[in-house]
Order: structure tokens, then C-alpha cells, then sequence
């Protein structure tokens, strides 16, 4: 499949950070993909030295088979892994038999129901209820974590500030008793390993020279905080999203960290894949007139591929049932 112009343009950069902002629809899959060929074949990169993350085991997998099928053998060697995945082998590669052991979900809600009792944190709810309370607190602690906070600094959304500070403290001292970590803490254990061992970091950050992220609007204030320093010195960071497809803001993920991107590497080249292969041209204009009230995103012109198509219905309906 041939390249657009934008697509190619992301696909020949060459050194240095890069932004490049995807709409839906605009191949983004493809130009990764290429991406990597180019740096192989052009750039005379080792596939050994180029890291490749997204933030599903699923798109993963999708990235590396796309991948295999343009490089085929030349490819063997580059890196495909989700941030939690990447970081867990970082961790248990730094400290060798240390066994972490990884909370299931079920685990991490009764940790936290625990938490609740030790404090005094009675409430009378039926047994769903319950559960979904769980769920909320288990958010809220994974947003403190994601964060990068300090609890004295955080304000849950629904829960008196003083009291989730109890609770969270409480959590903390629990799981340390049995030995487990959660999934957040392995985002924070490998912060923690970076800032304290340098010599550490040097020998990732020589081992991963090109780092390419995709769904970047979706990173949170830990993973990037990692990748800057995993990037660094070099910097050959090369992240792809769209600000305005965030979806996981309930993980502590911003889109403004696409915003802080260009402010922490002001030479950031940034690209947009402005053509999209998806959706006919009036949805993508109806779609953009709805998108652009928001405040803090960049702004885009996007076209489509195809034609006008026909005209967007727009319905409301009095309730989920009727929807």
C-alpha cells in the first residue's frame, strides 16, 4: 500500500522526537509499521535497538504481525510489549530472584474491603453495591499511583480527601504484609529503579535507541515519566495519538501530556495524518464541528478519503432503554 504524503513524512523522520497526531481512520498502523521497516532498511538501525509499546497485549500483537508482514525476517529483533509489560521485565530483570507477586483483581477489592474494616469504614450496602464501592476506591488508589502523587496532595472525585488517605495508607500497609504489589506499582517501581540507579537506566537506554509509542493519548503521568528517561539521551521518541480519542482517564491518563510533550522537547517535529480512510466526508466534518469546542486539544483539519456520503442523522432519545 502506497503512502500519502503525511504518512511519509512520518515514516523518513529521522532523529530526535516526533509527534505525529492521528486522526481515526488516517492509517496510523501502517505508518508505524513502516516507520520501523524505514529505520531498519534506511537508517541502518539495529531491530534490537527499536522499542515498540502500546497499551494492549492485543494491539501488541496487532502491531508486530503488521509489522512482520511488511519486514518479514529482517524484522526479528524489535520490541513489541504494553507499558506494564515492558516495565515488569525491566524489574525482574534488575532484581533478579525477587519474586513480585502481581494482585489479581478480585485480590487488590478484598485488600481493600480489609483496609475498610481496619479503619472503621462500615457501610451498609447490599452485596452489588459493595462491589461497585470497591471498584470506585480500587480507581481512586490506582489514579493516586498513575498520578505520580503524594496522598496528602490527592482529592478523590466522591470521598472526603481525609478519609481515602486513611484508607489508602491502610491498603498500602496490607498488601506489604503479604509481599504482593498491584499493578500500578510496577509503573512506580521502575520510576524508582531509574531515579536511583543510573547505571541501570544507561544500560536500557543503550539497549532501546529508538522508542516509538503508539495511542500516546492514553499515556499516564508514570509511563511518561519512565519513557522521557528511557528516551533519554538521544531522544529518538517517536509518539502517535490523537488528543481527541482519549478513553482512559479513569487510569490517570491525560491528553494533556500530548500538549506537555511539545513543551518538554520544543524541537519536536510534529506531524498530522490529516486524510481519513475510514469514514465517509460528512461524518468526519460533523464529527470535527463537535470535537472543536473542546479547549485544550490541537486543532485539525481533516479530510476523507472518500466521498460526501450520506447526510448525518442526529436522533435524541429519552433513555438508554430507548437508545
Amino acid at each position: 500500500m502506497s503512502l500519502n504524503h503525511a504518512q511519509a513524512e512520518a515514516v523518513a523522520y529521522d532523529r530526535g522526537p516526533c509527534m505525529v497526531l492521528a486522526g481515526p481512520g488516517s492509517g496510523k498502523t501502517l505508518t508505524i509499521a513502516r516507520r520501523i521497516e524505514y529505520l531498519i532498511q534506511k537508517y541502518k538501525v539495529r531491530p534490537e535497538e527499536i522499542l515498540v509499546i502500546t497499551f494492549t497485549k492485543y494491539a501488541a500483537c496487532e502491531m508486530r504481525d503488521r509489522f512482520r508482514k511488511i519486514a518479514g525476517a529482517k524484522g526479528n529483533g524489535v520490541t513489541f510489549g504494553t507499558f506494564h509489560g515492558i516495565y515488569y521485565g525491566i524489574l525482574k530483570w534488575a532484581y533478579g530472584s525477587r519474586d513480585f507477586q502481581l494482585l489479581k483483581d478480585v485480590e487488590k477489592l478484598e485488600l481493600i474491603r480489609q483496609a475498610m474494616q481496619e479503619i472503621g469504614w462500615e457501610e451498609s450496602r447490599e452485596a452489588e453495591e459493595e462491589k461497585d464501592r470497591l471498584k470506585e476506591l480500587a480507581i481512586e488508589i490506582g489514579n493516586v499511583k498513575n498520578r505520580g502523587m503524594n496522598i496528602e496532595d490527592y482529592h478523590p472525585a466522591h470521598i472526603p480527601a481525609e478519609r481515602f488517605a486513611s484508607l489508602y495508607r491502610e491498603y498500602e500497609g496490607q498488601k506489604r504484609k503479604c509481599g504482593r504489589i498491584d499493578f500500578e506499582d510496577m509503573l512506580l517501581l521502575c520510576r524508582e529503579l531509574f531515579q536511583k540507579r543510573s547505571d541501570l537506566l544507561k544500560v536500557w537506554q543503550e539497549k532501546f535507541r529508538y522508542i516509538l509509542v503508539d495511542e500516546f493519548q492514553d499515556i499516564n503521568q508514570v509511563q511518561y515519566d519512565v519513557i522521557r528517561m528511557l528516551a533519554a539521551p538521544e531522544n529518538n521518541l517517536f509518539v502517535v495519538g490523537d488528543d481527541d480519542q482519549s478513553i482512559y482517564g479513569f487510569r490517570g491518563a491525560r491528553p494533556g501530556i500530548m500538549q506537555k510533550f511539545c513543551a518538554d522537547y520544543p524541537q519536536a517535529k510534529r506531524i498530522l495524518l490529516d486524510r481519513n480512510y475510514r469514514s465517509t466526508g460528512n461524518i468526519v466534518r460533523s464529527s470535527l464541528r463537535v470535537i472543536e469546542n473542546n479547549q485544550e486539544r490541537y486543532k485539525k483539519n481533516l479530510r476523507a478519503d472518500a466521498g460526501a456520503g450520506e447526510t448525518v442523522h442526529v436522533q435524541e432519545v429519552k433513555d438508554p432503554q430507548e437508545e
